[in-house]
């Protein structure tokens, strides 16, 4: 009995300890969970709402452009205003467009375009030039809002010009989209995109 005993406070002992590092570990795995948790939330919000150039929106999130625009991450039109098409330009959109240029152009098919900023917003009428590797009869239209389309004009034999008005601009954009459609397709060498200063 005297053994019996001896043992009975030993393992009590052992239990307590056990008991405590019970009441120990609940709290901490339940702590673990919730960061855990927490973590998974931020990154999920963050996924949701990422914090990224809008060159990389536009290419990578919401796959809009043909290109990546490494050093123009808000894509902004060049200060010369010509784009020329063949060149694997970060503003040609992924629709419409041929992925690989041909020797003198690249080929639209029926409907694309181009996204791009201004540098500041016009104020005056917007000038739109196509340049065309071959002349061509079938009307090309040109819009920023996807309604007020105008009709490019041939300037000369491979050249296609129309006026924009500047109110057509989607305001409050982050990116401008120039859209160009035509039954026909085209083998666009540049693009020109000017507001004219009158």
């Amino acid at each position: 009995m005297l053994l019996n005993m001896s043992a009975q406070p030993i393992e009590s002992k052992e239990n307590r300890q056990l008991l405590g590092q019970r009441k120990l570990a609940r709290p901490l795995v339940i702590l673990l969970l919730a960061c855990l948790s927490s973590y998974y939330l931020w990154v999920l919000f963050l996924a949701a709402h990422p914090n990224v150039s809008t060159a990389y929106r536009t290419y990578y999130i919401e796959k809009k452009t043909l290109y990546w625009a490494k050093g123009n991450l808000d894509l902004l039109w060049p200060a010369s205003g010509i784009v020329r098409a063949q060149d694997k330009s970060p503003y040609l959109s992924r629709q419409g467009w041929e992925p690989l240029a041909d020797g003198k152009g690249r080929g639209l098919s029926h409907r694309g375009g181009v996204f791009f900023n201004f540098d500041k917003t016009p104020i005056h009428p917007i000038r739109i030039q196509l340049t065309l590797d071959q002349s061509i009869t079938e009307p090309v239209y040109a819009s920023f809002d996807g309604i007020n389309k105008v009709r490019l004009m041939p300037l000369d034999m491979d050249t296609l010009e129309g006026i924009l008005p500047s109110k057509t601009l989607v305001q409050n954009a982050s990116l401008q989209h120039l859209q160009i459609e035509t039954l026909a397709s085209l083998s666009v060498t540049q693009i020109s995109v000017a507001e004219m200063t009158q």
